[in-house]
């Protein structure tokens, strides 16, 4: 077999093309910090790169979920702490309205008192979160909570609806509760034995009619509603810290998950730095030789054998 000095030349430069190539390659990855310069270097690796990012991104989506789920029932828990605060003193000074000794005049003080904390209860039943929505309103967030007409009575506007973030694959959290379950209604059983529903601030409104009117017996009963609306709102502070503190737990969760995905994603493309400036060194030597070796030869002929 006859071999040209075309074809010699020719295997000759695909030699060092190739080996340029690859100190091009090695270069990018250390330029990099990457094991994989593009997906063809090994698709299997690239493929689990891809996946390992994707979930991260999906971890990341749920640590925003959980910023917004905190966000919500940080204002959840502001309004309800000021509305235990007020059911409080109600109930103090349902107490002390309940004193024999006290005249009506007392009583009317009393009344004023309570009447002026009922007004601050509705400013919180209708608090907003910073983006303007009702909080309490259910899924009806751009309306009040709750509406007063021109006699003063109290109104629950919103829906029963509850709205559930994921902040998980395979785990939610409700982010609020209808206002008509914190706010809620007493049983009161009327002078025919019938039971029926009062409203959270039809109670008060009676105990404060009570107190005006100096009827020990309607007050006596206010104070027994007002105990059972204040023992309910504790409840509502139960429910609302069991949902921060599972936010808080799967905060947690979520930080060891992506500190796992981000070993995996370390160790499936971050380079080998020692492993590869020994591969450079190795290539550049390999391609120096080749290039040493091709201009030895590209001199030759044949009357370099007939001296």
């Amino acid at each position: 077999m006859k071999i040209s000095t075309s074809q010699l030349f020719d295997a000759s430069i695909a030699q060092m093309n190739r080996q340029q190539s690859n100190v091009a390659e090695m270069q990018a990855k250390l330029a990099t910090g990457k094991s994989l310069v593009k997906p063809s270097d090994d698709a299997e690796k690239a493929a689990l790169i891809q996946r390992l990012n994707s979930a991260m991104q999906r971890q990341d989506v749920f640590d925003l979920s959980l910023d917004r789920a905190e966000s919500r029932l940080r204002t959840e828990e502001s309004a309800l702490m000021g509305v235990e605060d007020m059911l409080q003193r109600i109930r103090e000074l349902a107490i002390q309205g309940s004193n024999d000794t006290l005249s009506n005049a007392d009583r009317t003080i009393i009344a004023k008192e309570v009447t002026s904390l009922r007004d601050g209860l509705f400013s919180l039943a209708n608090t907003q979160d910073e983006s303007g929505n009702y909080i309490f309103s259910g899924t009806k967030v751009k309306t009040p909570a709750f509406s007063r007409d021109a006699d003063g009575a109290m109104t629950y506007e919103g829906d029963q609806n509850r709205t559930s973030v994921d902040i998980s694959e395979y785990r939610q959290v409700s982010v609020n509760r209808p206002g008509d379950e914190i706010f809620s209604s007493v049983s009161r059983t009327n002078d025919d034995g019938d039971s029926m529903n009062i409203g959270f601030f039809k109670v008060i409104d009676d105990f404060t009619n009570a107190l005006e009117a100096n009827s020990g017996a309607n007050i006596a009963q206010g104070l027994d509603e007002i105990s059972n609306l204040t023992d309910d709102m504790a409840l509502s502070l139960a429910d609302l810290g069991s949902r921060m503190n599972t936010v808080d737990n799967q905060r947690d969760i979520l930080a060891d998950t992506k500190l796992r995905y981000q070993e995996l994603l370390s160790n499936a493309e971050d380079l080998d730095y020692a492993t590869a400036v020994t591969k450079l060194s190795a290539q550049m030597l390999s391609l120096e030789a080749a290039q040493a070796s091709f201009a030895k030869i590209s001199q030759l002929n044949l009357f370099n054998y007939l001296r």
